[in-house]
């Protein structure tokens, strides 16, 4: 996979913002908002106002979300092996959802405070009802 790189730029707060950096025929540019533009010195930006170019970064490498496999076993297909590795995938995502949700109803509930609430939440909606009818 080629290397791609970012053009950092700073402001005078020293927060430091980038973009892609591509390389044209003759030179190096960097890709903005509004299309290719030359890598200069400075650069006024419409959000952090003028800028002053700090370095070129080498961008980091993107996370690889191919789903891995062993190499398969004589007589196995490999149809078969992606199946079985896409089931214990979801298995193990189904069963981090039942610990959060097991964890979340471990959770007490104050009854007093639920009612204190609901009370309040009445109150509200009474006073935003547009037909004046106050509840009760």
């Amino acid at each position: 996979m080629a290397k791609s790189y970012r053009a950092v730029y700073k402001d005078l707060q020293d927060r430091t913002y980038s973009c892609p950096a591509v390389k044209t025929e003759d030179r190096w540019m960097m890709m903005t908002s509004d299309g290719l533009t030359e890598i200069t010195h400075t650069f006024q930006d419409d959000i952090g106002g003028l800028l002053t170019f700090l370095e070129y970064r080498e961008d980091p490498e993107p996370e690889d979300l191919r789903l891995h496999i062993e190499p398969r076993q004589p007589g196995q297909s490999s149809f078969r092996q992606l199946q079985e590795a896409r089931a214990a995938h979801i298995n193990q995502e189904r069963k981090a959802r039942e610990e959060a949700r097991a964890r979340a109803q471990e959770i007490s509930v104050n009854p007093t405070k639920v009612e204190a609430a609901r009370q309040i939440n009445n109150q509200y909606g009474a006073l935003r009802n547009r037909h004046g009818i106050k509840n009760q």
